[in-house]
């Protein structure tokens, strides 16, 4: 019996140690992650395992019910896990959004949402705290209502979530939930695809945009943004806020919308068109006024972004955005420019045509219908055509050149942003009709208006000269100051500015001065260049007077002698002005030489070397010899003969008479015959012929010379050298 007792006692103490060995193997189980047991051989935790333990709670809570029980409420270790000293029981504050909610974002190590669900349940119903996450939010959701994104409130965006909580994440936003909004995401990612924040398995895309097809068009974004701020239907510019941050320079989306090429413009610090973004359909008269907050962040009083002036009169600090109450640019009055009679006097430096001519877009956003040419009164009652009857938006004669305060002239030369403001009425890339009938073509040759006056237009289109360039019709070549006046002054200015920017001044050719006041080709060199050492083209002086003293002996001497069809009424000369754009190479001083055909020698063309040697060649009048240098060189008519004339046949007046070709005649000076004196009277006399000069015989003997007496009937000489002899 005693036997018996003892057996039962040891069988019990067995179960117990079997008990006890299973409890600590359910607990001591090696952690995958990293191979430490949970508890020792003894069953106790180590002594940091408070600090620890969370990674392994994050891995699986399976390895804890086995002491904690299944709800982890206590179980045989008779130890809670929802002790108030325990978790985030010491937190001060936890209740708040932006305590438990932002430790709720974090990357998931000892926070983000996936240690929510350790106590609170997988579907975040409870579970062992008892506690369900809608009985706060008010929705079945850890988290806010949706949107879940409000700018500028880190608590209450799901924008600055760690993305490594995507996975729970997936819980209830996968593809095709009802809990995503509408058509998110866009394209569905494939079956299988590891949850990700961009990667098309809960809401957004690759891009992290969760914006319809066509969306970069600004009719679609554009006008979304201009919207009534709604964060459910994505409009409104704070909605745009919640992804591109609250500046507009990327956010968590990454993408700016300051200083976009191809969208926004590279140099506009904006998220809009270009300033002044008035008229037409890019026109921010027409957003909402709640926008107003989201304006505020470039357009506060005092900023640069805003008009000079305005606002005229600053809203007390601390008042609420708004688009008509001085905390942007317009006033209570919901004008963006003064009223009343100022504001409508042509001598006033605040006219309203100045503020109008830079873009009549502008006057058309609040006084008409933008995409229209109608300027009849649209968020401003005051239609532009009660005093524009006729133009409907500018003065009836707006073509004369413009004139500034207080003698102001209105123009549309110096108006803005023509090809698209102007198009409206006009015809602005061609000839015809535009779509206002009666509007004249900018490409109209002449036009008479509603009052009468006739004007001479631009047949080449606007900003562009009335007539050929170059000009070379007597209307410009033989234009005087009275015909200037008449034709040409309303694009150019003799000096100073044109009043069409286009349109170059008279002086950029005529250097010198005023054609019209320095005649006679002084307006761009003396006449003839008198330019001496280091004179700049085109008035270099060179031997010039020289030849031109030609024409007191005879031979008429022109500027088209050597310059032959360079002059002034021609291409070449008006190539060779300096306003001419890329012909700098036809600009080679001294410059151009061309020679009448009259003064080709008889071995050829004339030519002219403008290099360092300045020289002429082939010249009927130089003999075909190469000339000295033009601007350095002399001949000396009396005495070097031969620099011109050469012994033979080979040019129009070389000499071969008689006995020229006698070594003692040939060794001798010319002027041994030939008196200089009557050689002057004749020698330059027809240089422009075969001829050349008067006959050689009427220059033998006389003073200076050896011959005595040279009768020319016969040809005879009676030199000092010799007898008397026959040449």
């Amino acid at each position: 019996m005693t036997e018996t007792l003892n057996v039962r006692s040891m069988t019990n103490r067995l179960l117990l140690i079997l008990l006890g060995i299973m409890l600590v193997a359910g607990c001591s189980a090696s952690n995958s992650n990293s191979d430490l047991n949970l508890i020792d051989t003894q069953g106790n935790h180590a002594q940091d395992f408070l600090s620890t333990h969370p990674v392994f709670a994050l891995v699986g809570t399976t390895q804890c019910t086995s002491c904690h029980g299944s709800d982890l409420t206590g179980g045989i270790a008779k130890v809670s896990c929802f002790t108030s000293a325990c978790h985030h029981g010491t937190i001060t504050a936890w209740a708040q959004p932006t305590v438990h909610g932002g430790s709720a974002k974090m990357a998931p190590v000892s926070s983000g949402f996936v240690s929510c669900q350790i106590c609170h349940a997988s579907d975040f119903s409870g579970g062992g705290s008892g506690v369900s996450c809608s009985t706060c939010h008010g929705v079945s959701a850890p988290h806010p209502p949706k949107p879940w994104s409000i700018p500028g409130s880190p608590g209450f965006t799901h924008t600055n979530t760690d993305p490594a909580n995507a996975p729970v994440c997936a819980v209830c936003h996968f593809p095709g939930s009802s809990n995503n909004p509408a058509g998110n995401p866009l394209t569905p990612a494939p079956a299988g695809t590891a949850p990700g924040c961009f990667n098309s398995t809960l809401c957004h895309g690759a891009s992290g945009g969760t914006h319809i097809a066509g969306w970069e068009s600004p009719d679609s974004h554009g006008a979304s943004a201009k919207s009534a701020p709604d964060r459910t239907t994505v409009k409104g510019f704070a909605t745009c806020q919640l992804c591109h941050g609250s500046g507009f320079n990327g956010g968590t989306s990454g993408a700016t919308c300051l200083n976009t090429a191809g969208c926004h413009g590279v140099t506009v610090a904006a998220p809009h068109s270009p300033a002044p973004w008035r008229g037409g359909v890019r026109t921010h008269s027409t957003t909402d006024a709640g926008n107003a907050a989201a304006c505020a962040v470039c357009h506060s009083p005092g900023s640069r972004s805003n008009p000079a002036g305005h606002p005229s009169t600053p809203a007390p600090a601390g008042t609420a955005p708004g688009c008509f109450n001085n905390t942007l640019c317009h006033g209570a009055s919901g004008s963006p420019h003064i009223l009343g009679a100022t504001w409508l006097n042509a001598t006033s430096a605040v006219f309203h045509g100045l503020a109008a001519k830079p873009d009549l877009l502008y006057c058309q956003g609040c006084h008409g219908t933008p995409g229209t040419l109608l300027f009849e009164g649209g968020a401003a009652a005051t239609k532009c055509s009660t005093c524009h009857p006729a133009a409907k938006a500018h003065s009836t004669t707006w073509y004369l050149a413009p004139g500034p305060f207080p003698t102001y002239v209105a123009s549309h030369r110096d108006a803005g942003n023509r090809t698209v403001a102007c198009a409206l009425c006009h015809n602005v890339t061609g000839p015809g009709n535009g779509p206002m009938a009666g509007a004249p073509s900018c490409f109209s040759a002449s036009f008479t208006n509603a009052n009468g006056v006739a004007a001479f237009c631009h047949t080449n289109g606007p900003g562009a000269a009335s007539h050929t360039v170059p000009y070379l019709d007597s209307a410009h070549i033989q234009s005087t100051s009275a015909s200037f006046t008449i034709n040409c002054a309303n694009c150019h200015a003799v000096t100073g500015l044109s009043p069409a920017a286009a349109a170059p001044l008279c002086t950029i050719c005529h250097t010198a001065g005023s054609p019209f006041t320095a005649v006679s080709c002084t307006s761009c060199h003396a006449s003839p260049p008198n330019g001496g050492t280091g004179a700049s083209y085109p008035n270099i002086a060179g031997t010039h007077a020289v030849h031109l003293a030609f024409n007191n002996t005879g031979t008429p001497i022109s500027c088209a002698t050597c310059h032959s069809g360079l002059g002034t009424t021609t291409l070449n000369h008006y190539n060779r002005a300096n306003a001419r754009p890329a012909l700098n190479a036809l600009r080679i001083p001294p410059g151009d030489v061309a020679f009448l055909s009259a003064y080709n020698a008889k071995t050829g063309a004339s030519l002219f070397d403008n290099s360092a040697l300045l020289s002429c060649s082939n010249v009927s009048c130089h003999g075909g010899q190469a000339t000295p240098n033009w601007q350095t060189g002399l001949i000396n008519v009396n005495t070097q003969c031969t620099v011109c004339h050469a012994l033979g046949t080979a040019q129009f007046n070389s000499y071969n008479s008689g006995d020229h070709n006698i070594s003692q005649h040939r060794s001798r000076a010319c002027t041994v015959c030939h008196n200089t004196t009557t050689l002057a009277v004749n020698h330059f006399t027809t240089l422009g012929t075969t001829a050349m000069e008067g006959p050689a015989s009427a220059t033998i003997g006389g003073t200076g010379t050896n011959v005595n007496t040279y009768v020319a009937a016969t040809r005879s000489c009676s030199p000092s050298c010799h007898g008397t002899q026959r040449w």
